[in-house]
C-alpha cells in the first residue's frame, strides 16, 4: 500500500536556473540545461534603453561632501549645490511674496520682496532660512532629473507623500495666524516620513533642510495657495 502511495507523488523536478550574488564560486553537479546568472553586485540599479540609471529600489547611501551617490559598482555625481544670491530670481517669487504676506499679517504693515531688509532681525532670519531650504529642494530637485531616468516622477512622488504628511497641519483651525502655521507646518514636515518616493533608498539625500524647502516648492507649484488665506 505504502509503495502504491508513493508511485502517486510526483518527484520535484531538478533546478535549471541558479542565481549568483556577489564573486564566491559556485559548484554544481549533475544538472541538466542549467542556466546560470551572476551579478557582480545586488544593488546595481537598472538602467533605460540610454543607459541613465532608475532611482534604487534598495538602500544605497548619498555622501553630502562629495555629492556622490554609490549605485553598487558605480558613482554618481550630483550637480553643485544651488546658494541662494543676493538678487532674486523670478522663480522665486511665488514663495517668497508667500513669506511677505506671513511677515506683513505678524507686522500690520506693507512687506515686499524690496522691504525684507528692513525686516525685524528675527523675520530676516527666518527669510534666509527660508531661501536656503528652498535652494537645498530645488537643487535636489534639479539634481534628480538630470540623473535619474525617473528622477521628475520620483520627485512629484516626493512632493506629494509632503502635502499628504502637512495637510492636517496646514488646514489645522487652532493656527490662529501665518507665521504660526508656517513654523507648524515647517516642524511638521521634518517629522513626517516621505516613503512614497524611492529616493527613501538613497540614504542621507533627502533631510530636513530639503523637506522644508519641499513644502516652498509646493507653494511656487500652486498647491499651497496661501499660509495666511488658505481659500485663495
Amino acid at each position: 500500500m505504502a509503495d502504491d502511495i508513493t508511485k502517486k507523488i510526483p518527484s520535484s523536478p531538478p533546478s535549471t536556473e541558479v542565481n549568483q550574488y556577489g564573486d564566491h564560486p559556485v559548484h554544481i553537479d549533475h544538472v541538466d540545461n542549467l542556466s546560470m546568472n551572476v551579478f557582480t553586485d545586488r544593488n546595481s540599479s537598472p538602467t533605460d534603453d540610454s543607459g541613465q540609471p532608475y532611482t534604487p529600489i534598495t538602500p544605497t547611501r548619498f555622501d553630502s561632501a562629495s555629492r556622490t551617490i554609490f549605485l553598487g559598482n558605480e558613482q554618481i555625481k550630483l550637480p553643485v549645490q544651488l546658494t541662494p544670491q543676493s538678487m532674486i530670481k523670478p522663480e522665486e517669487l511665488p514663495y517668497i511674496n508667500a513669506l511677505c504676506e506671513v511677515y506683513a499679517e505678524k507686522l500690520s504693515k506693507a512687506v515686499t520682496p524690496d522691504t525684507i531688509d528692513t525686516l525685524p532681525p528675527g523675520l530676516r532670519r527666518n527669510y534666509a532660512d527660508q531661501r536656503k531650504a528652498y535652494y537645498s529642494a530645488e537643487s535636489l530637485q534639479r539634481s534628480v532629473r538630470e540623473v535619474f531616468s525617473d528622477g521628475e516622477q520620483q520627485f512629484q512622488n516626493l512632493k506629494d507623500d509632503a502635502f499628504e504628511g502637512i495637510s492636517p497641519t496646514l488646514y489645522d483651525d487652532r493656527l490662529t495666524n501665518g507665521y504660526e502655521r508656517l513654523l507648524a507646518v515647517l516642524e511638521k514636515i521634518t517629522s513626517t516620513t516621505l516613503s512614497k518616493s524611492a529616493f527613501i533608498n538613497v540614504i542621507g539625500l533627502i533631510g530636513n533642510l530639503e523637506k522644508k524647502g519641499i513644502c516652498h516648492i509646493l507653494v511656487n507649484d500652486d498647491v499651497i495657495k496661501s499660509w495666511v488665506n488658505l481659500d485663495e
